[in-house]
């Protein structure tokens, strides 16, 4: 109860305080009110020209003086639009020149580029693995990627022959159900025209269908002589290849047999030269041998002599 009596009392003398405050100049401003200041006499002022006009862009208010840190050109501690760096000359004259600039300094750079690019393709520097190294593979090793090789061939170009098989018989098989309808269709229109007669739309029909028929009777027995000739020149061509692998097989065994008769024979000549040096060797190690029990007996002999 105390504490709250004594702030009420502190903030009833800093009220009054205020108030006197506020009398006191009201009270000023009203005799100023009451006594009026004449004007001042008016000054003579001479007339002067204006400056010229400087070359330098005009700067923002405050430019020259020094300004304070923390503050911005206008004084103030915040930005406002005169603290705005203003645009001065022409801009397409400026613009071309960076644009000169940056256009030189693209080209020279692609032009480096390119130029150490090419030096490094050019020198062997680097190599990005475009092409098959050589390796130093046996002629065993190279006979059998041509012999994979071959094979794959061989798988392709069967598979080839199994499509083209396949389509040629579907499109005979289509040929085929078609003049058969057809032939359905032509002895119908024959047995009615032996019965009681047709139209001329069927007549006509009937004498297109008659030489459909002929036609393909005629391309149905040129291609199966086609298909014929084209089995046999297929057996051909096996027979062909299967005597060229054969042929390379028995090369290839007369090689092997060669090198492996090669291989004997030089490992013979190795072993009979292993051999002599070996009893070469040993006559050396008999010969020292004697050198040593003679070098010992001249010795015991010595000891001897010089005994007695």
């Amino acid at each position: 109860m105390s504490r709250f009596i004594i702030t009420a009392k502190e903030r009833l003398q800093r009220g009054l305080r205020i108030g006197q405050m506020l009398i006191h100049n009201t009270g000023l401003q009203r005799m100023a009110a009451k006594t009026p200041t004449p004007p001042p006499p008016p000054k003579f002022v001479k007339a002067t020209q204006p400056p010229p006009k400087s070359s330098k862009p005009p700067q923002c208010p405050g430019g020259e003086k020094k300004r304070k840190p923390g503050t911005f050109a206008s004084g103030g501690q915040h930005a406002v639009f005169s603290d705005c760096p203003k645009p001065e000359g022409d801009f397409m004259k400026a613009w071309s020149a960076k644009n000169s600039r940056y256009n030189l300094i693209l080209i020279s750079g692609a032009l480096a580029a390119g130029g150490s690019l090419g030096y490094a393709l050019s020198s062997g520097i680097m190599c990005l693995n475009w092409t098959i190294p050589e390796y130093p593979y046996t002629e065993d090793e190279m006979e059998d990627f041509e012999i994979e090789e071959e094979r794959r061939r061989e798988e392709k170009e069967a598979r080839e022959e199994r499509h083209q098989d396949a389509v040629e018989a579907k499109e005979l098989g289509v040929r085929r159900r078609r003049a058969k309808v057809a032939m359905e269709r032509e002895v119908d229109l024959m047995q009615r025209d032996m019965d009681g007669g047709i139209t001329d739309a069927e007549l006509d029909e009937l004498q297109r269908l008659a030489a459909e028929r002929e036609a393909f009777e005629l391309w149905e027995k040129d291609e199966l002589k086609r298909l014929e000739e084209q089995e046999k020149e297929r057996d051909k061509i096996r027979k062909e290849k299967a005597k060229v692998r054969a042929e390379r097989n028995k090369e290839r065994d007369r090689k092997r047999k060669e090198t492996e008769a090669q291989l004997e024979k030089e490992e013979a000549e190795r072993e009979k030269a292993r051999e002599k040096a070996r009893k070469e060797r040993e006559k050396a190690e008999k010969e020292k041998q004697k050198e040593k029990e003679k070098a010992e007996k001249e010795a015991e002999k010595a000891r001897k002599a010089a005994g007695n």
